[in-house]
């Protein structure tokens, strides 16, 4: 048994990680946009065989996951999330005891984050990519993530590179061709850089170290901060130009 302690709490979550009943704010995944959202009301959804005793009051059956329904300020409309529970910063259900901070942390969402129309700035092929990769992180698959978000760079290369680029045989040296062709500054070089190599160690875990929840959620960021300079800025400037008397 893991002890719990009762100083000991779950580090704060990333301002743009998905929201649950413990910090009801970020991403909302029907509109979106960052928020900030009311508890609806929870339920629990499953029991782990023990049973809680009020003193004078009866007794109830604990349980170490529940759902909680999230309202967003933004769109007014309900998310559901399933939540685990933690006891002093602890996974109740690896054995922490009672005597901590209790908790409650996501790890499914509905509507499933991705499932929102991409931004049609963004080409199809690679929206699609990343789409995939944003469902698959929310069901805690972090390795299929990182491999899509890879696939993203390579449909970036079809979408953007040169001939030069494109008959290149690997993607390290069509990213390369992009940056000497000036294609990719030097700072999206390295972000598409990085992305390559976490790609190529969720596609090769044998040969390369795991990858973590933590590094395909940074990783889901840069992507879409790539998307940004590459597309969805250059198209808002456009329309800004074309809407000027």
């Amino acid at each position: 048994m893991v002890p719990g302690n009762a100083s000991s709490e779950l580090p704060p979550k990333s301002a743009d990680a998905l929201p649950d009943s413990t910090e009801p704010n970020g991403p909302c995944p029907r509109c979106g946009r960052i928020s900030n959202f009311t508890v609806a009301g929870n339920a629990p959804v499953t029991f782990n065989g023990k049973t809680t005793v009020f003193s004078g009051k009866g007794s109830s059956r604990d349980f170490d996951e529940r759902l909680s329904i999230l309202e967003c300020h933004g769109c007014a409309q309900n998310i559901v999330v399933v939540e685990e529970k933690f006891i002093g910063g602890v996974a109740a259900r690896d054995g922490a005891e009672f005597g901590g901070a209790i908790q409650w942390r996501g790890i499914h969402w509905w509507p499933t984050p991705g499932m929102t129309a991409p931004n049609p700035d963004v080409p199809v092929t690679v929206a699609g990519e990343v789409t995939e990769g944003t469902r698959c992180l929310a069901v805690q698959a972090p390795r299929a993530a990182v491999v899509m978000f890879r696939g993203a760079l390579a449909e970036i290369v079809q979408d953007r590179g040169s001939a030069t680029a494109k008959g290149k045989h690997t993607l390290f040296d069509q990213l390369k061709q992009m940056t000497d062709d000036g294609d990719l500054v030097p700072a999206l070089s390295d972000w598409a850089s990085h992305i390559r190599v976490l790609g190529n160690a969720g596609a090769h875990p044998s040969t390369l170290a795991p990858v973590s929840m933590e590094e395909a959620e940074e990783l889901l960021r840069l992507v879409n901060a790539l998307l940004d300079y590459l597309y969805v800025m250059p198209a808002k400037v456009q329309r800004a130009r074309a809407a000027r008397p």
